[in-house]
């Protein structure tokens, strides 16, 4: 058996902020994955992830964010990758849409920038989407996405040259801890350490089954699709933002989102277009990563609806890994019977541009047992708390 003051079990977004957090404290650390990271057998690839800062899911998470923000600057600068390209968020909705509601309710508390588009406004700054009579916009200009590829690598990056060690193709069998430290057992293997630190997504209910049963986390398979422009200016991201369609339902229990193309383009070449709502139940380890031809037909023909003319035929498509929480919001926390184990789960789609101060969070937790950062809505407790 070896030992080790901390180990990182899951090196995607979280897991990787997470070491090069650490690994920046001069805290030994061993990362271990049981793919090869940066990979797309999880939630951390697919070459862009919408990030903005007005947001609608809960005013709360901006501070973070704004962290956030300063985090992927900062690890561009120690790595020269780059990782967070602003080209500016669109939402778009009706005008009782409360996406746009809970956005600009956001932007006003927090004092961010943002432009509201009435209907014509919106037309004609943006001609490329059809949208029904009466579609609203707000626009946030400094807002944009991250590369998760290049996130992790970066954050990789960032942990090596701090002396972190990885283990990688390497599966996690089982954890045992209690308050004072713990057990990570590997296939033929096991590594004793005085603290752990769990972010293995889709992967988290078997390696933390008491919270498993606690937060009954799902995971869920989400598919993501890539077009050919049929005009190239009109798609690049000198004249297309990130965008979210709020349609109020019209196609099904979520919102369209879109990336647009944009040179160094990281993965498949097009704009990508995903479906952020409910996916389907799945077992990360036994399930079909082969996209649904339905599903993609699907895709192309809604898009025919709000890009009329603009996009062609799809040129590839992928499915990823949502763990979602009851409440879709994050769960961040120690373990309640085993405080020598910090875990981050249940990102529900919408975590990965937090990564910089989910890590951060992760070192102080399992560092000191509590952070200043403003994030105690995302504990553990909320569930059983009255």
């Amino acid at each position: 058996m070896i030992s080790s003051p901390v180990v990182v079990v899951g090196l995607g977004a979280m897991g990787s902020a997470a070491c090069a957090h650490l690994a920046r404290r001069g805290v030994p650390v061993i990362g271990i994955d049981r793919f090869s990271p940066p990979h797309d057998q999880g939630s951390s690839h697919g070459g862009s992830r919408v990030a903005r800062r007005a947001y609608f899911e809960h005013p709360d998470y901006v501070p973070l964010l704004e962290r956030a923000f300063r985090g992927w600057e900062r690890l561009e600068s120690e790595t020269g990758l780059a990782c967070l390209k602003r080209v500016g968020v669109l939402l778009m909705g009706g005008p009782d849409s409360e996406v746009l509601r809970a956005s600009q309710e956001s932007a006003k508390r927090h004092s961010i920038e943002v432009m509201a588009l009435a209907p014509r406004q919106l037309a004609t700054a943006y001609p490329q989407f059809g949208l029904p009579d009466g579609t609203c916009g707000l626009l946030e200009p400094d807002a944009g996405f991250v590369i998760p590829e290049n996130g992790v690598e970066a954050h990789l990056r960032v942990a090596r040259r701090h002396g972190a060690e990885f283990r990688l193709d390497t599966r996690v069998v089982a954890i045992e801890a209690d308050d004072d430290g713990g057990v990570v057992r590997l296939e033929g293997e096991s590594i004793d350490a005085s603290r752990i630190v769990v972010t293995a997504g889709a992967w988290s209910n078997q390696l933390l089954p008491g919270i498993a049963e606690r937060l009954h986390l799902a995971a869920q398979r989400k598919h993501i699709v890539w077009f050919r422009p049929r005009d190239a200016t009109l798609c690049s991201d000198a004249r297309m933002p990130a965008w979210v369609i709020d349609d109020g339902g019209a196609c099904g229990d979520g919102l369209y989102y879109g990336v647009p193309t944009w040179s160094g383009q990281i993965g498949h070449d097009g704009v990508k277009i995903g479906f952020h709502g409910p996916g389907t139940p799945i077992d990360p380890d036994d399930h079909a990563r082969t996209p649904d031809p339905l599903v993609v037909d699907r895709f192309r023909n809604d898009m025919e609806r709000y890009l009329p003319g603009v996009l062609g035929d799809p040129v590839a498509a992928a499915t990823c890994l949502y763990t979602m929480s009851p409440d879709q919001h994050f769960v961040i926390d120690l373990v309640p019977d085993a405080r020598s184990v910090a875990f981050a789960a249940g990102f529900s789609g919408h975590g990965y541009k937090f990564a910089p101060v989910i890590g951060e969070l992760l070192a102080d937790l399992v560092l000191e047992g509590s952070s200043e950062l403003p994030a105690d809505f995302l504990r553990v407790g909320r569930f059983t708390e009255s």
